[in-house]
């Protein structure tokens, strides 16, 4: 029974393998993406217990440094400080004013005893409502600072829509941080990665209790159910559908 189902819908039956095929394919692939995610987050909580790396040792690559803790000692340029704005609250939403969307405050660290800068993202504060170009007042620190945080090759990035206008600009506020361009306006070498600061001695006004990092795993497994899930109907409707016209 079983050969004649194949021998006679020839086409039904090689569009049915191709079906289960690519299906299984995919469902695999997700599965690969998955273990991927797992290994990733693994990687990046076992050097969050770490002990952090010094900023000022030497000059550190991003494959060194990657999702390390890392402490930076020096002084902050805050003229050279840069807004990026549409950026979530790190919790999604300010518990105290109910926004959710804001600007993240980058500035440049010059580090004490060495030649070369680090961007510092040292937390969220909250944009106005009714101008987008005024940016809130800003405590940075003088003199001296110590800096602890996560090494990311990036802030999160959005979607350029456009130029800003002039006053923008001169306030800095930008959608993507540029760290090359950035720092060749300060003529300085930099680290070619940012820090982002996880807590601070200085009640500045920023919030920077950020959201654990989600792997992303449950995603992929679920794009895995589903295409083992079509790979099974797949076999399934031919399956039935020749039953069904061997009876007719």
């Amino acid at each position: 029974m079983f050969k004649q189902l194949v021998l006679l819908r020839p086409v039904a039956t090689f569009s049915a393998l191709v079906t289960f095929a690519i299906a299984m394919a995919l469902g695999f692939w997700q599965l690969d993406r998955m273990d991927q995610k797992l290994s990733l987050a693994a990687d990046i909580a076992k050097k969050e217990r770490s002990a952090p790396l010094l900023a000022n040792a030497k000059h550190w690559t991003y494959e060194e440094a990657k999702h390390h803790r890392m402490v930076a000692r020096g002084i902050y340029i805050p003229d050279a400080t840069v807004w990026l704005e549409n950026r979530p609250h790190p919790q999604g939403r300010d518990p105290k004013t109910g926004i959710t969307v804001g600007f993240y405050v980058l500035t440049p660290l010059k580090l004490q005893y060495s030649n070369q800068l680090i961007w510092i993202n040292r937390g969220w504060v909250p944009r106005d409502g009714l101008d987008r170009e005024k940016v809130p007042p800003l405590i940075t620190p003088i003199g001296v600072v110590e800096v602890e945080g996560l090494v990311f090759e990036h802030p999160a990035r959005v979607m350029n829509v456009g130029n800003l206008d002039t006053l923008a600009q001169k306030q800095k506020i930008q959608q993507n941080l540029d760290i090359e361009k950035q720092s060749a306006q300060l003529n300085t070498p930099y680290l070619p990665f940012i820090l982002r600061q996880v807590h601070g001695g200085l009640d500045d006004g920023l919030q920077r209790d950020w959201a654990p990092m989600q792997d992303g795993s449950e995603k992929h497994k679920g794009y895995a159910f589903q295409w083992f899930s079509l790979a099974t109907l797949t076999i399934f409707f031919w399956l039935f559908s020749g039953l069904l016209r061997k009876k007719v």
